[in-house]
Protein backbone atom coordinates (compact mmCIF):
# COMPACT_ATOMS: atom_id res chain seq x y z
CA UNK A 1 0.00 0.00 0.00
CA UNK A 2 1.59 3.24 -1.15
CA UNK A 3 0.42 6.49 0.46
CA UNK A 4 1.51 10.02 -0.41
CA UNK A 5 0.89 12.41 2.46
CA UNK A 6 1.28 15.99 1.35
CA UNK A 7 1.83 17.28 4.86
CA UNK A 8 5.06 18.57 6.37
CA UNK A 9 6.48 15.79 8.60
CA UNK A 10 6.42 16.60 12.30
CA UNK A 11 9.40 15.85 14.52
CA UNK A 12 8.84 13.89 17.70
CA UNK A 13 10.32 16.93 19.46
CA UNK A 14 7.08 18.82 18.70
CA UNK A 15 4.62 16.09 19.73
CA UNK A 16 4.32 16.25 23.51
CA UNK A 17 3.82 18.94 26.13
CA UNK A 18 5.30 17.51 29.27
CA UNK A 19 4.79 13.75 29.43
CA UNK A 20 1.16 13.22 28.54
CA UNK A 21 -0.37 16.01 26.53
CA UNK A 22 -0.31 16.29 22.76
CA UNK A 23 0.74 19.67 21.38
CA UNK A 24 -1.55 21.75 19.20
CA UNK A 25 0.87 21.10 16.30
CA UNK A 26 0.55 17.34 16.74
CA UNK A 27 -3.25 17.44 16.91
CA UNK A 28 -3.30 19.38 13.63
CA UNK A 29 -0.74 16.98 12.11
CA UNK A 30 -2.93 14.00 13.07
CA UNK A 31 -5.97 15.61 11.48
CA UNK A 32 -4.12 16.54 8.28
CA UNK A 33 -2.61 13.06 7.88
CA UNK A 34 -5.90 11.31 8.58
CA UNK A 35 -7.37 12.89 5.45
CA UNK A 36 -4.75 11.11 3.30
CA UNK A 37 -5.12 7.82 5.17
CA UNK A 38 -8.90 7.47 4.97
CA UNK A 39 -10.44 4.54 3.13
CA UNK A 40 -7.27 2.45 3.22
CA UNK A 41 -7.48 -1.25 4.06
CA UNK A 42 -5.59 -2.63 7.03
CA UNK A 43 -2.63 -4.87 6.37
CA UNK A 44 -2.77 -7.54 9.06
CA UNK A 45 0.18 -9.39 10.52
CA UNK A 46 3.82 -8.41 10.36
CA UNK A 47 4.71 -5.55 8.02
CA UNK A 48 7.63 -3.69 6.53
CA UNK A 49 7.33 0.10 6.29
CA UNK A 50 9.31 2.32 3.94
CA UNK A 51 9.32 6.03 4.78
CA UNK A 52 10.52 8.70 2.36
CA UNK A 53 10.55 12.24 3.72
CA UNK A 54 10.91 15.04 1.16
CA UNK A 55 12.16 18.10 3.03
CA UNK A 56 13.16 21.70 2.46
CA UNK A 57 15.11 21.79 5.75
CA UNK A 58 16.98 18.61 4.87
CA UNK A 59 20.26 19.30 6.67
CA UNK A 60 18.69 20.21 10.02
CA UNK A 61 16.31 17.24 10.28
CA UNK A 62 16.99 13.91 12.02
CA UNK A 63 15.13 11.29 10.01
CA UNK A 64 14.50 9.10 13.06
CA UNK A 65 12.59 11.93 14.78
CA UNK A 66 10.05 11.93 11.94
CA UNK A 67 9.12 8.24 12.19
CA UNK A 68 7.34 7.85 15.55
CA UNK A 69 4.64 10.55 15.08
CA UNK A 70 3.52 9.27 11.68
CA UNK A 71 3.83 5.65 12.76
CA UNK A 72 1.38 6.23 15.63
CA UNK A 73 -1.01 7.92 13.20
CA UNK A 74 -0.80 4.95 10.81
CA UNK A 75 -1.92 2.66 13.65
CA UNK A 76 -4.63 5.06 14.86
CA UNK A 77 -6.08 5.24 11.34
CA UNK A 78 -6.19 1.46 10.98
CA UNK A 79 -3.56 0.83 8.30
CA UNK A 80 -1.75 -1.69 10.50
CA UNK A 81 -2.81 -3.52 13.65
CA UNK A 82 -0.10 -2.23 15.97
CA UNK A 83 3.34 -0.72 15.58
CA UNK A 84 4.69 -3.80 17.35
CA UNK A 85 3.84 -5.64 14.10
CA UNK A 86 6.47 -3.65 12.21
CA UNK A 87 9.39 -5.98 11.59
CA UNK A 88 11.46 -3.74 9.33
CA UNK A 89 11.68 0.02 8.77
CA UNK A 90 13.49 1.73 5.95
CA UNK A 91 13.64 5.52 6.26
CA UNK A 92 15.14 8.03 3.85
CA UNK A 93 15.15 11.80 3.62
CA UNK A 94 15.52 13.78 0.42
CA UNK A 95 16.25 17.43 -0.26
CA UNK A 96 13.51 19.26 -2.13
CA UNK A 97 14.96 21.14 -5.06
CA UNK A 98 12.40 23.81 -5.89
CA UNK A 99 11.31 26.57 -3.55
CA UNK A 100 7.66 26.11 -4.50
CA UNK A 101 7.57 22.44 -3.51
CA UNK A 102 6.06 21.50 -0.15
CA UNK A 103 7.46 19.05 2.36
CA UNK A 104 5.75 15.67 2.22
CA UNK A 105 5.98 11.99 3.11
CA UNK A 106 5.66 8.86 1.00
CA UNK A 107 4.88 5.71 2.95
CA UNK A 108 4.85 2.18 1.58
CA UNK A 109 3.50 -0.59 3.83
CA UNK A 110 3.93 -4.17 2.68
CA UNK A 111 3.46 -7.56 4.35
CA UNK A 112 6.69 -8.80 5.90
CA UNK A 113 8.01 -12.05 4.46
Amino acid sequence: MLVNIEVKPLSVNKVWQGRRFKTKDYKQFEEDCAWYLRNKKMIKGDVEVHYSFLLKNYKMTDVDNLIKPIQDIIVKNGLIEDDRKIKRIIAEKFQLGKKDENDMMVINIIPYK
